[in-house]
């Protein structure tokens, strides 16, 4: 017996040509929602992210995972060239972990003709080298513990420790990595909100930005996430006439990157993106999603890290008084989550999944490291106290000292549906822990099923279980094998030093005027 509904779009609904966003909710008595999936007419659109909180249907509903009965997918289409609007029929499917199958009506849509192409735009003019390290201007969103914001600190951290950079940072949002950057004197500036709602009040604030950094002497801007929060700092790049390089960690379609700013916003941001001097990915599989919109102006480079500060703690690291400390049960198998919770990163189908194989291995216990006060984590925590298995599941406030955790644990498990190459995988495979990861753009290139970790499928709870089940299923020496390759793979290819000095050419190469080509 099944219960769902299909949110958005409603019937007759008139869509971009280029992307489609679906929401909705689905209810099983079988078991947990398992996967959802969407076809426009015969073509795969893929699998719909899991485990929304729906408080809406709890209230009517019964059951421990009406509440996280949640879907939405979003996905990119590649543009069409004709003209005017066609219309297309939109089939949603959804199964549950037992194998229950509910197939919505169909649904009719409008998909109106392509939007309008960026315009062109007057050509980057170089700038004489300033004295010292290029001078930047990087733009991020927020200086948070998230992986962006500490990919950026331990850039210009690294750049500058090789004398390549003199580093200014502006931020929209304020955070704890103000501090660390401000410490190794890297002025940093907050831009307070952005206005995302209307063109004009957008553009007034980065006419106020020009003026402050009109006489700063900058010879480029880099631009940290592609978002609308940093899409100030890739237009104030035009207005100076330097050019903007972009680090892109967003995996999905282009189409989807600025679909929730004010019409007129969202063309500015496809066509800051198309005029970039260069944009740099961590992994190929990301890269292809934008051919279209940057051509051969970019390359992969997979993220370095900074092996130093792990090797300082886990040299004298004591396992065992760490677990105690962390009140991580004698003889437990413990397996941690570790990242903001956050609807993309799956924690609820991973609570879920762990649910399913639990009976099966009793020493198994699953820490969910970085929950704060929001909706996610409170929809985590509800989902965690209505399991029959909720003594060996916990919710771990984030942390800036993750390290004690990658040493007291026996897993690491990414369920991420978007990923690029995230930076906790990485520092679990410099402590020698075993991963296990969905299949998802850089995770693939990173790790070899079996070899350096283990991979399973994206948007499937079943499949996640599965995987669960085989992780946890491995030996001892199974574990200690695949961590020691996990290492070794890491430490021949992912060094912080040399992955600063190719970032630090680009610059050089971008700020002089030259083709930035690898």
């Amino acid at each position: 017996m099944s219960a769902g509904h299909v949110d958005f779009p409603t019937p007759g609904a008139k869509l971009r040509s280029d992307e489609i966003v679906l929401s909705g909710w689905a209810s099983f008595e079988d078991g947990p929602l398992a996967r959802v999936e969407a076809w426009l007419g015969e073509a795969h659109l893929g699998r719909a992210r899991l485990g929304l909180s729906r408080p809406d249907v709890a209230a009517v509903h019964p059951g421990p995972d009406a509440g996280v009965s949640g879907f939405e997918l979003r996905a990119g289409l590649e543009r069409r060239g004709e003209e005017g609007e066609r219309e297309a029929l939109l089939r949603v499917v959804a199964t549950s972990t037992g194998g229950e199958r509910r197939e919505f009506e169909p649904i009719p849509v409008v998909l109106a003709g392509p939007p309008p192409a960026p315009p062109e735009t007057a050509p980057r003019r170089p700038r004489a080298r300033a004295g010292g390290g290029r001078r930047v201007l990087a733009f991020t969103n927020v200086l948070s513990l998230g992986g962006a914001s500490l990919y950026l600190l331990e850039l210009l951290c690294e750049a500058q420790r090789q004398g390549r950079v003199e580093a200014t940072v502006v931020a929209a949002i304020d955070g704890p990595l103000r501090g660390d950057l401000e410490a190794i004197g890297i002025p940093v500036h907050l831009l307070g909100p952005v206005p995302l709602d209307a063109v004009d009040p957008y553009l007034d604030r980065v006419e106020e930005l020009a003026a402050w950094a009109g006489g700063e002497g900058f010879e480029l801007v880099f631009v940290n996430t592609v978002n609308g929060l940093t899409l100030p700092g890739a237009d104030l790049a035009a207005r100076l006439g330097i050019p903007a390089i972009w680090a892109i960690h967003e995996s999905f379609h282009p189409a989807l990157l600025w679909d929730r700013l004010a019409p007129g916003l969202r063309e500015r941001g496809e066509a800051a993106l198309r005029r970039g001097a260069f944009a740099v990915f961590a992994a190929e599989g990301t890269r292809r999603l934008y051919r279209d919109s940057l051509g051969d102006r970019s390359a992969t480079i997979p993220y370095g890290i900074d092996l130093a500060p792990i090797e300082a703690v886990r040299g004298g690291f004591d396992r065992e008084r760490a677990r105690r400390q962390l009140d991580v049960p004698a003889g437990a198998d413990l397996a941690i989550c570790v990242g903001t919770v956050e609807p993309r990163k799956a924690q609820v189908p991973l609570a879920q999944a762990f649910e399913l194989v639990a009976e099966r291995h009793p020493q198994a216990h699953l820490a969910f490291v970085g929950s704060d006060r929001e909706p996610a984590s409170l929809a985590l925590a509800e989902r965690i106290a209505a399991s029959p298995h909720r003594e060996r599941m916990r919710m771990v406030p984030r942390t800036r000292d993750v390290g004690p955790w990658y040493g007291a644990a026996d897993l690491l498990v990414c369920a991420s549906d978007i990923e690029s190459l995230p930076k906790v995988v990485l520092e679990a495979m410099a402590w020698e822990r075993p991963v296990l990861a969905t299949s998802v753009f850089g995770l693939p290139e990173l790790i070899e099923d079996g070899e350096t970790g283990w991979l399973c499928e994206p948007g499937d709870v079943s499949a996640l279980a599965a995987g669960l089940d085989a992780a946890l299923g491995a030996d001892g020496a199974t574990r200690r094998r695949i961590g020691a390759a996990a290492r070794a793979h890491l430490v021949e290819g992912h060094d912080l030093g040399a992955y600063a000095s190719r970032i630090a050419d680009i610059f050089d190469l971008a700020a002089s005027g030259e083709d930035v080509s690898l």
